[in-house]
Parts: C-alpha cells; structure tokens; sequence
C-alpha cells in the first residue's frame, strides 16, 4: 500500500494535515517496501488554481492508494475517488509518522477522529491582550500574546530584539519554542523561519495584521488561516 501525506516538511517527523491544494510536497509512504519518497510541488505549481491538479497527476503517477491531509476541495476529492483513491482528511498537529502509523494499525475512522494534544497559539502582536491587533507587515516581532484556544488564557512573550532584523527573527523563532508554543501565527514570515519552526514541530499560520489576536485565534480554530507553501 502506498499512503500519501500532505505534510509540512520532507521527513516523516514532519507535521502532516497541510491542506492538498496548497502543500508544498507528499511524502509518499510505501508500506509494503517500508520506504518512502518526498514529491515535491514546483514553484511554477503555487498558484492555488493549478497546484491541486499538478498534485492529483503526481499522486496517480506513483500509484498512490490512501491520501492523508487537512482540507481539500471537493472537485479534488471527486478526482481523486475517481483513481479509486482515498481521502482522509481534517489531520492536524500529528507528524507523518503517526499519521501512518495510526491508520495503519487502526483505520481511516481512527485518524479521522484523531485529538491532537492541546494546542498553545503564539500571535505576533503590537499590545499585550486579545484585543491587542497583529503586528504589522514588514517590522520586527517584537512579543507574542501566546494564548490557550480553549479557555482563552494567555500571556505576554517578549522577544529580545537583535542587531539586525534577521537576528530578531530568529530570537522570536527562539522565544516561540521555549514557551512551549505549538502554533505562530503572524501577517508574515521569511522562510528561513518558517522551515525552522516547522523542524521544531510548530505550525505556522498567516493572518491579516489588521486582525485582533482574539480574532486571528479563532479564524485558526475554524480552519480559515493559510500555512505558508514553501518549505
């Protein structure tokens, strides 16, 4: 059996539950060979109106038997029924591994179902409350307002501000991981820190800066935030 994931990364401790019209790349899982191989999505292929497709071609031409990802669109999920693929879909905050590991052992129903452990969002923001607005596009991180979605507890994280930009950056990468932060969710991000929150297994979330942390929180807890497409 062939299982692809839509995941956040290229190694299996990667997060899997990207969305399948937007996922940078598949790790293709062959369970009977226990191997596996990363397709990836060319950057010619990130417009949103032609990656589903380059991805659906890619997926068939490995003969791929289970899909595993986060949403996907309808018309995706016909197609790829029509290959005599199977969708599970809505996986969050589980790694590659576990995912496999998970429906292997127990069945699409069972990872469906899957609870991910709770989760603790970090927003990049201007104040230090809720109503607090995003930081803005093109400045320095300089705090999170690292909240408990379910009980909407939350507390202020400064950042130590660096030389340079880049610096600041990667302290504010620093100061997300050791709060015990599983989700940033910022109006922007370079990549460099993006693929380094990502390596530490915290997903990462874009939103309008001109939303309040309590509003971007809540978009994220209905599914309505976008991960970056590159690695």
């Amino acid at each position: 059996m062939k299982i692809a994931v839509a995941s956040m990364g290229t190694s299996l401790d990667a997060w899997a539950g990207a969305s399948f019209g937007t996922s940078a790349q598949f790790i293709i899982v062959d369970t009977e060979a226990v191997d596996s191989i990363v397709i990836a999505v060319p950057p010619e292929q990130q417009d949103p109106t032609q990656i589903s497709l380059y991805a659906i071609r890619a997926l068939a031409t490995q003969g791929v038997d289970t899909v595993i990802c986060g949403r996907i669109k309808e018309t995706c999920r016909e197609a790829l029924f029509a290959l005599g693929v199977e969708v599970v879909e809505g996986i969050e905050r589980i790694t590659v591994r576990q995912a496999v590991e998970t429906y292997r052992a127990q069945g699409a129903q069972a990872l469906a179902g899957y609870e991910p452990p709770p989760a603790r969002v970090a927003v990049a923001s201007h104040g230090t409350d809720l109503d607090a607005t995003l930081a803005s596009r093109g400045e320095p991180c300089t705090s999170f307002v690292l909240v408990d979605p379910q009980t909407l507890q939350y507390q202020l994280v400064d950042v130590e501000q660096g030389e340079t930009m880049v610096q600041t950056s990667v302290n504010a990468v620093r100061a997300a991981a050791r709060n015990g932060a599983t989700v940033v969710i910022t109006p922007e991000i370079r990549p460099a820190c993006c693929a380094a929150l990502r390596a530490l297994s915290i997903v990462v979330a874009l939103a309008d800066p001109e939303m309040t942390v309590r509003q971007a929180v809540q978009a994220y807890q209905r599914g309505e935030l976008e991960t970056p497409p590159y690695l």
